[in-house]
Order: C-alpha cells, then structure tokens, then sequence
C-alpha cells in the first residue's frame, strides 16, 4: 500500500486502506476492472502541506527566516503539523505553470537544473518547494535525495492513486508498443468500457458527454509522472474501464511510472536502439525489464515465448505474477506456451492466422501486413487474456482492427498502380521488418525513402544504410529530424553502410519533401513504395525548432496532383 499506511486523510481523492473496491461490472470479459463509478465518494478530498510532509517522511522540511533569504541565511527546521493550515491547489515542475497554492518541485535537468527557477515559482504563488538541496526560498521547502521520485509519489497520491482503481497494462519493447496498444484496446473496449491509452499518438481519455472521444497530444511517447497520474484520474473520471501505456526505457529509468500499479506488463521486441542515452544493449535490456518489477501481485506478464530477449523480462517478474506466453513459431517448450499462431497466408490487405490456444483454435484474419504486426497481434491477444477477454471475442475485435495512423498505413488506395506505405520505422530492425513486409507484396521494385535522426544514436545510421541496401531497389537517402546535427554528415554516416549492388539506385536528397515526390515520380505501375522515418509526425526537427511537416501530406498532395 505504500504512502496510504497511517494516513486517514493524505491528499488527493486517497483510497483509504481496508475499504472495499467497488464490485466488477457484469461484462463478458470480467477480470480486472473496477467500478469507477462507486468511487467517486472516496475521490475528493485534497491535501495540505502537512500530508505532504508525511508523504516524503525522509526529506529534511526547512523555512528560510527573512522575506528576502540569502544564500547565507539559516533556515528553521519545521515539523508536519506546522504545515497543516497550508492547502495544496496544485504541483508542478514548470515554474511557467505555477500558481497560488502550487508545490513546485525543482528537478535536476540534463540542460537547466530547476533549482535556478525556485524562486520564479514562489513569486507565481508557489506555497513549497521541493528540491534536492538547500534553497533560499522564503516558503517551506522539502529537501530530498531524489526529486524525480518525489514527484511520482506524490502525483499519485495529490490524484487519488488513480491506478488502484484503473487497471493499467503496460507495454515496453523497442518496436510494436503502438500497434499493440491500439490492438489491446481494441479487444478491450467492449468488454470493460472505455479505454484510456496514453503513447507516441498522444492521449486518448474517454469519451465526453456528448459521447466525443477525448484525444490530448503528448509530448513523449511516455509522459512525466506529474501528467501520467494527472491523465489516468482524468480517465477514471471519464468513466474509462481500463488504460494501457506505452512504456518507454527513458521512462523507466527516470521513474516516471514508479507508482504506476500496473496489474499486466507486455514485451513486445528489443533491438537496437536509444544507444546514445544507454550506452549499451545490456543496459537498455535492464531498462525495459523494470516494467515487470513494478507489476502488483496478481498481476499478468505477457512475453513472447520464441524470443530470447525476452528471458532478461521474465528474470524480473517477481513472485505472486501469472505468466501467459505466446509464440508465432514453434516455441522449444511448446507445452508452456498459451497462445500458438501460424501464418497461413499474406497479402496486399492483410495476414491470416491460425491461432491456438487451450481455449480452442481460432483463425484470424488480420488487416495488416507484415510478420512484425502478427506478432503484435498476438502479443495483444495474449494480454487480452491477462483482462480474461475470451479468445472468439479478443479474435474477433482484432479482425476488425484497422492499421494505427504511421504504421505501414497505405496511402494509395484502390485503383492506383503502385502502394505507398508511410511507416514509422526509425530503427535497424523496424526498418528491415518493414522493408520485408512490403517486398513480400512481391513488387518489382521497392523505393524506399529514409533518413535517421539527430542527436540520437549514432551506431545505427551505417547499420540502417546496410539494411536498406539489402532489402530495397531505389533508395532516396533524406532528412528526419536532423535538430542540431548537419543533415549532411548523418546522410554521409548513413551511407557508410550502404553496399552498391547491381540493380540498386541511391540517391541523396535532404529536403525531404522534395525526396518524396521524386521517388512518387519515379515509381512505375507494379512498383511499391515506403517512405519510413516519420509515420504520423507532424513536425520537424531543424535545430532547435520543429517546422510543420507530415509525410502523410506530402503523399495526399502528390496524389491529388496525380
């Protein structure tokens, strides 16, 4: 139970320990969900600064003596009970967005250390400072060793522990988070109510009282945990039945869903990428295994049970968790294995599978391309299980599923001589699956446009040079999100990997719309055309800017021309 031991009244909407939750709706699915409805009473008192002081019992509370400390000023040390008159209104980490009743929490930054805009905040309304030394604020400031995790903790309880309520599956993985995710809602959604997801396509909070699907951008993949707590309460109020998120390694490193309970975690892939923030595979590896660690008991780990990385996942699943594996192809132990699928055929429109399972067989026919999103298929399937969705009804809802906004999403349509495929594949392996998946269309040639990012890892751009040589006939090397790298040099890493060949076509050109018009121009009847890097981006990255781009547009307006 954490910070909710000993505290009749600690903030937010605080689920107190021993009430019972309310009873799980008479869906066909049943498993983990709760009523949000029959918490609402238990979800709506705030806190004050002496709750806060419980929650961090460790951090040293001080007050600087003077309306005007200095830095040479000796701070009085205070108590909680001193602190209870002080009600909290609000927290943040932006000085920009503090206010009148505002906690503002001074986190240690890769460029700016919070700590320099303190004092910003008091001046906006700040009531506290939280902050990992000694600073001359004249209102009551927390120190403790780590800000970040003081934040989370907080953040939950400041919203209610919205996650005690809401269950929460989590998915990590280098590629397929995305897909997967949308597909898990999608077997989801019926059986348990509306689904919250938060992830790279932004955040999707319910439905309003007009019945509107209620859509926020994001601005990580897997947001800070101020806005993750922040958006699951907002889901919870919109009466969503459960919600799932994209977990990054960035996001698992810097604790942003420490106090997350998630009740199912799912991994879907590892390979290279993130490098320059890692260091390396192994390191990375240990990033995406902390997931699983933070699993409540009773909880479901999903993982592949033909993958090897996945064994890093599964050393990490603590005792008291269910574990439901899968397998595309045959598994060494296939006795262990839950779910079984096979590829029976593929196509211009999509995969059909045969799936297996104890339950019974099943045969999916899937509208996406590619061996990769069989496999997010069955990862999503696998942890529709974890929610005991049953398998016609998981299969059924995944045949009606429709490619996520970016994912090989063709652009095209019927009637025209050649697809064109926009993708988000911006790694070694997401590139090559989606190379494959298209050259099994069995085009006369792919045309592939591609470019690899700045200020990220390096090591992959010779290896994303290689795989594009290896798999695709005309290649149209361009910009993607160059920030404050020379677009030139990474186009020249890049090339470092490209092996000439007969037959194949490279070309270079850093304006990238202009790379996919050419490429669009020179395709012929029967050719197929991907365009990866980007997907549904909407921007992109020259310098410190983001100027309004989006592959998807470019192709629109070369079809309408066309």
């Amino acid at each position: 139970m954490g910070l909710m031991f000993g505290f009749d009244r600690l903030v937010g909407w605080a689920v107190r320990p021993g009430r019972s939750r309310a009873p799980a709706p008479n869906v066909k699915g049943g498993g983990l969900v709760f009523d949000p409805k029959g918490m609402e009473r238990e979800l709506d008192r705030m806190v004050d600064l002496g709750d806060l002081a419980r929650a961090l019992p460790r951090a040293e509370l001080l007050r600087f003596r003077g309306a005007a400390p200095t830095d040479s000023s000796k701070p009085q040390h205070l108590t909680p009970p001193s602190l209870a008159a002080v009600t909290i209104k609000d927290l943040c980490q932006d000085s920009r967005k503090a206010r009148p009743g505002s906690v503002f929490f001074a986190i240690p930054g890769v460029e700016q250390d919070g700590a320099a805009f303190a004092s910003e905040a008091v001046g906006r309304g700040a009531v506290a400072v939280v902050a990992c030394r000694p600073l001359p604020v004249p209102v009551p400031l927390l120190v403790v060793d780590d800000v970040r995790a003081a934040l989370s903790r907080v953040a939950s309880i400041f919203y209610g522990q919205p996650s005690r309520v809401l269950p929460v599956a989590g998915i990590t993985g280098t590629n397929g988070k995305t897909t997967v995710a949308h597909l898990l809602a999608a077997c989801l959604q019926d059986t348990h109510g509306p689904v919250g997801i938060l992830g790279t396509l932004g955040g999707r909070l319910g439905r309003d009282q007009k019945d509107q699907e209620i859509r926020v951008s994001l601005s990580n993949t897997t947001p800070g945990a101020l806005e993750i707590h922040r958006l699951l309460r907002e889901m919870l109020s919109n009466h969503c039945g459960s919600a799932v998120l994209e977990v990054s390694s960035h996001a698992l490193d810097q604790g942003r869903v420490q106090d997350v309970r998630f009740q199912a975690a799912v991994f879907t892939s590892l390979s290279q990428d993130h490098l320059d923030y890692h260091g390396s595979m192994e390191a990375y590896a240990r990033a995406k295994s902390r997931l699983f660690g933070l699993l409540e008991r009773g909880g479901v780990a999903v993982l592949p049970a033909d993958d090897p990385e996945a064994a890093v996942m599964r050393s990490q699943v603590p005792p008291g968790i269910r574990l439901i594996t899968w397998a595309l192809d045959k598994p060494k132990n296939p006795a262990e294995c839950h779910l079984q699928g096979e590829i029976l055929h593929q196509g211009p429109r999509g995969t059909s599978l045969r799936i297996h399972a104890r339950e019974g067989m099943a045969d999916l026919e899937l509208g996406l391309i590619g061996v990769h999103n069989a496999r997010n298929a069955m990862a999503a399937l696998a942890a529709a299980m974890a929610f005991k969705v049953p398998l016609l009804f998981a299969v059924d809802r995944l045949g009606q599923a429709i490619p996520v906004a970016g994912r090989l999403e063709e652009m095209a349509g019927e009637g025209r001589p050649f697809p064109i495929f926009v993708d988000y594949a911006h790694t070694p392996d997401a590139l090559e699956k989606a190379c494959q998946a298209v050259r099994a269309l069995g085009p006369k040639k792919l045309r592939l446009v591609f470019g690899c990012g700045g200020d990220r890892d390096r090591l992959k751009r010779k290896i994303m040079g290689k795989i594009a040589a290896q798999n695709a006939d005309h290649i149209v090397v361009t910009n993607d999100n160059p920030r404050t790298e020379s677009p030139e040099s990474i186009i020249q890493m890049i090339l470092e990997g490209v092996e000439q060949r007969e037959g194949l076509l490279v070309e270079l050109c850093p304006d990238r719309g202009e790379a996919i018009r050419h490429v669009l121009d020179q395709a012929q009847e029967g050719d197929a055309v991907l365009i990866a890097g980007k997907g549904h981006e909407r921007g992109q990255v020259i310098g410190k800017e983001t100027v309004p781009f989006d592959d998807r547009e470019e192709v629109r307006a070369w079809l309408r021309r066309n």
